[in-house]
């Protein structure tokens, strides 16, 4: 049995909870919001690929990513359907008819994707179908000769159709954009892993390296955010701004290795739960409860501070539906 690495189970839950609040409509350039905006996904890829495994048997990991993510993307697109209904009739005062009800099963096949014949059902999921290409991208490149320079190779290509597809516009398709932008990401996560990088924790070496890696973040940020009529020096300075809000939040996570909580843990084995559950789960609190019973409207756009109560409370609310999934449905965690 593999030794759980603590403060890697805090990243994995603090990275994924955070995403909740990031999801709810704020101001436009609402502080922190903004800057958990820039690099949370990088966190949630560099966990993922920290956590991979070198692997030599292709068609054995095709099977594994098939039970650990493609059961899970389509179980939380099936439960997310009910909600999409209600929703609908919510908004439009009458049911979709056939062709409207189907647009959003294309889409789950499609991978979330919109289009004329096809619409997102459960958005966040595009992160599992994602996950599950680069985790492929992986196990190929590794198992040919020169597998870290293609892999390398890959990375660099990713951030050039990023940079491509911001230019031109491009309505990209979820999947695709979220692999251009965090593909260098995971690989640096496996990397770091591979030759230990981040094994050992230090308080105090670890606190000043999260001053320092903090401050350049936030350095960073203000300048990236600060040029975005100039293109090229927007996007140069993107990848280095994500690397260092990166940097910051895993030493600050090292900084919380010696605190060890059971209730941590169990959020950490349950990250599959806040991807494929909390798009719902807020919809549900601000259409089902605070549009009808506090008369806030369906498009308020709420404070950073009203923003991350309503996280933390849905941060709550999954909590025993991750202990019921652990118990008796384990395969809603991606697991056997």
């Amino acid at each position: 049995m593999n030794e759980r690495i603590n403060w890697m189970d805090w990243a994995k839950f603090l990275s994924v909870a955070l995403v909740v609040p990031v999801h709810i409509p704020q101001a436009t350039g609402a502080q922190p919001v903004t800057w958990f905006m820039v690099f949370l996904l990088a966190c949630l890829m560099f966990n993922s690929g920290y956590l991979k495994k070198e692997r030599t048997n292709l068609k054995e990991e095709i099977k594994k990513y098939g039970y650990q993510l493609g059961i899970p993307y389509i179980a939380y697109n099936i439960l997310f359907y009910p909600y999409w209904l209600i929703k609908f009739y919510s908004e439009h005062g009458n049911m979709p008819t056939f062709s409207e009800s189907i647009k959003p099963i294309y889409g789950t096949i499609l991978l979330q994707t919109n289009n004329s014949f096809a619409e997102e059902l459960n958005p966040v999921t595009w992160f599992i179908a994602a996950l599950f290409i680069m985790h492929l991208l992986m196990d190929i490149c590794l198992q040919r000769k020169h597998g870290n320079w293609l892999m390398g190779a890959l990375c660099l290509l990713a951030m050039g159709l990023y940079v491509v597809s911001k230019y031109n516009g491009f309505t990209t398709h979820y999947v695709a954009v979220g692999i251009f932008k965090s593909l260098p990401f995971y690989y640096m996560g496996f990397l770091c892993r591979k030759y230990h990088f981040f094994k050992t924790c230090d308080f105090k070496k670890d606190l000043g390296w999260f001053v320092i890696t903090l401050m350049t973040s936030i350095f960073l940020f203000d300048y990236h955010a600060g040029i975005e009529s100039d293109f090229t020096m927007h996007m140069i300075s993107y990848f280095p701004t994500v690397l260092f809000g990166v940097l910051a939040f895993i030493y600050f996570c090292k900084l919380l290795n010696g605190i060890h909580s059971k209730v941590v843990i169990t959020y950490s084995n349950g990250t599959m739960v806040f991807i494929g559950l909390h798009w719902m789960m807020t919809g549900l609190i601000r259409y089902g409860i605070l549009k009808p019973f506090f008369h806030i409207p369906a498009d308020y756009i709420f404070s950073p501070l009203e923003a991350y109560l309503l996280g933390l409370v849905v941060t709550l609310l999954l909590y025993p539906i991750i202990l019921f999934f652990q118990s008796k449905m384990p395969w809603m965690l991606g697991k056997k």
